[in-house]
């Protein structure tokens, strides 16, 4: 089971760069001008808006002279307002300048014809009025506008959520040129990230990673500003909330874990009657229930959860940063639990699973 949650793990989280563009006043006041116009979402529209009417320079120049950067682990930054914030406004323009790239690098789809596919899944990262969930909502938009076929993975079952391995198997599986993962892994609640997949299933390398970022760049006013269905005004948040039969993720996790028992499990009958105890953490992220699911392949008892970390939860009350790797300070409720349960070995996921430490 320790093997088969690091096969699709890939570790580099995004980064948080920020370039300053030093903009003077008439070019903060027009990018403001820009902003409130484009930003789909109600609450940060607000917030920008309020300083433009007040002509407040300097809260402008702390949200809107910045801009991420995009590099090969993608995007990551605090959930807020202005272009040094990951929200809606921001994650619709590494969509667009991804998609731009992804044609140019692909080639161009047929009019009227659905053509390259795109997997995106999501955490359950939130705060306010910004959450993955959305952001997964809207990059899903823009690339359906450019004819992009996309695949978007809930969980397993209502509030469940897709953890990123399965991400990086759909890109292969289903044959997609690229995938999305919107989260931030390990990193703080405050923020979150945008990481992205190549035909290949893996992480972005360079050249990529600049060719996608100038893409960005040249494509920043929102496609579908102008249109009759303007971004967030679809209805791929609806797909969300279909059935078992209609949730893609659900094939994709039954060969997902068939193939991995398949290729990996040796001693399915010595698992069984073995009687290891386990403790796992999902450090207040998506990890238990494919945790679970992978025991169960293995025909391995169920793993003890840590109960008051095992569910998803946004604002991570037990840790201040919710890495695994940290050591006992993060594992410290974990071993805990193995103690009370007489567990020699604690398993723990970082909030998206696709980091994994081992404890004994």
């Amino acid at each position: 089971a320790t093997i088969l949650l690091l096969a699709s793990s890939i570790g580099a989280s995004p980064k948080r760069p920020q370039l300053r563009r030093s903009m003077d006043e008439a070019a903060l006041l027009a990018a403001a001008s820009d902003y409130v116009a484009w930003d789909p979402n109600a609450e940060t529209r607000a917030e920008v808006k309020a300083h433009l009417d007040a002509k407040d320079v300097a809260a402008l120049s702390k949200l809107l002279d910045t801009k991420l950067e995009f590099g090969t682990a993608g995007l990551r930054a605090p959930m807020q307002a202005g272009y040094g914030g990951l929200n809606e406004l921001t994650v619709v323009q590494a969509t667009q300048g991804l998609a731009a790239y992804l044609l140019e690098v692909f080639g161009p789809i047929a009019e009227g014809a659905k053509g390259h596919r795109v997997a995106i899944g999501f955490d359950h990262r939130a705060r306010g009025a910004l959450n993955s969930r959305r952001y997964a909502c809207l990059a899903a938009e823009a690339l359906a506008s450019r004819g992009f076929d996309v695949i978007l993975l809930p969980g397993l079952a209502d509030g469940e959520y897709c953890h990123t391995p399965l991400v990086s198997y759909c890109v292969r599986a289903r044959g997609c040129v690229a995938g999305i993962m919107i989260t931030a892994s390990h990193n703080p609640k405050a923020d979150n990230g945008y990481k992205v997949y190549w035909d290949n299933g893996a992480q972005i390398i360079p050249p990529h990673d600049k060719g996608i970022a100038a893409a960005i760049d040249a494509n920043r006013k929102p496609w579908l500003l102008d249109g009759a269905a303007p971004y967030g005004s679809t209805s791929w948040s609806e797909q969300l909330d279909l059935g078992a039969a209609g949730n893609p993720t659900v094939a994709l996790a039954d060969e997902y874990f068939e193939k991995m028992r398949a290729a990996l499990c040796r001693h399915a009958d010595a698992n069984a009657a073995g009687g290891l105890k386990v403790v796992h953490t999902a450090m207040h992220g998506v990890g238990t229930p494919w945790t679970v699911r992978a025991f169960a392949a293995f025909g391995l008892p169920p793993p003890i959860q840590v109960a008051e970390q095992a569910a998803p939860d946004p604002d991570f009350p037990t840790v201040a940063f919710p890495n695994p790797e940290e050591g006992a300070g993060a594992l410290e409720l974990a071993m805990a639990t193995a103690e009370k349960n007489g567990a020699a070995l604690v398993l723990a996921n970082d909030p998206d699973a696709d980091r994994l430490a081992v404890a004994e």
